[in-house]
């Protein structure tokens, strides 16, 4: 059995929009809208919270608990450790890295993404063309391990698969972009980074909700296309 675990980096000091992962979305928190799409994926076992050991992500640890998820709490700058650290606690073959600002994270990209990963013998595996903030990212965790004991520059550990991204010649990498049309819609963004996103994004699901439709990304679409 291959173990597949998903992996939601997630904290309270964000400087653009601070505590934005508890912020209100029509009667959930961001982070509970993450936790949620991430359920709907057919392959993850597991689900990780990876916060830091800073005081105000109690928070977190407190939500993971409430949300029946598990918690990680490790370094706050280096989100590579913490993913690493997350995966030797789990003992996961498969790491699904998931970013805790993006609610309209599509599921249906964790079960294509693992299964192209596993079916090509892949390290590593992102999407393209796709509305920014709707993707995950795929991660074997022996290239996450060689990805942690050999990068020293800062910024690859603070953004975790760059390494991976930038050494073609050790890893071997995949790239998907969607079979249907109407996917391909990088000139949309579905994630929350300002007030403005987060103003925009809970009226995207206050209006979803109201018609009684699911969070899934074609629907986003087609109301982003109605303007």
């Amino acid at each position: 059995m291959v173990k597949v675990a998903a992996v939601i980096q997630a904290r309270l000091s964000s400087t653009r929009l601070p505590a934005k992962v508890m912020k209100d979305l029509n009667g959930k928190t961001l982070i509970e809208r993450v936790v949620n799409q991430v359920r709907l994926s057919e392959v993850v076992d597991e689900i990780w919270i990876a916060t830091s050991t800073r005081p105000e992500d109690d928070i977190l640890e407190l939500m993971g608990n409430k949300l029946g998820v598990n918690v990680f709490r490790g370094s706050l700058g280096n989100v590579l450790k913490r993913y690493y650290d997350t995966m030797q606690i789990s003992n996961a073959d498969i790491i699904v890295r998931v970013t805790a600002d993006n609610p309209f994270m599509e599921p249906t990209f964790i079960d294509c993404g693992v299964e192209y990963l596993k079916t090509n013998n892949l390290d590593y595996v992102s999407f393209d063309q796709i509305p920014y903030g709707s993707g995950v990212e795929i991660i074997k965790n022996v290239a996450l391990g060689k990805a942690y004991s050999s990068s020293i520059e800062e910024y690859d550990r603070e953004h975790v698969t760059p390494y991976i991204r930038n050494n073609k010649d050790i890893f071997k990498l995949g790239t998907i972009i969607p079979d249907k049309p109407e996917l391909r819609r990088p000139d949309i963004s579905v994630t929350i980074d300002t007030m403005d996103d987060y103003v925009k994004l809970y009226k995207l699901i206050n209006c979803l909700e109201d018609r009684g439709h699911r969070l899934s990304l074609t629907n986003v679409i087609e109301i982003c296309n109605r303007g």
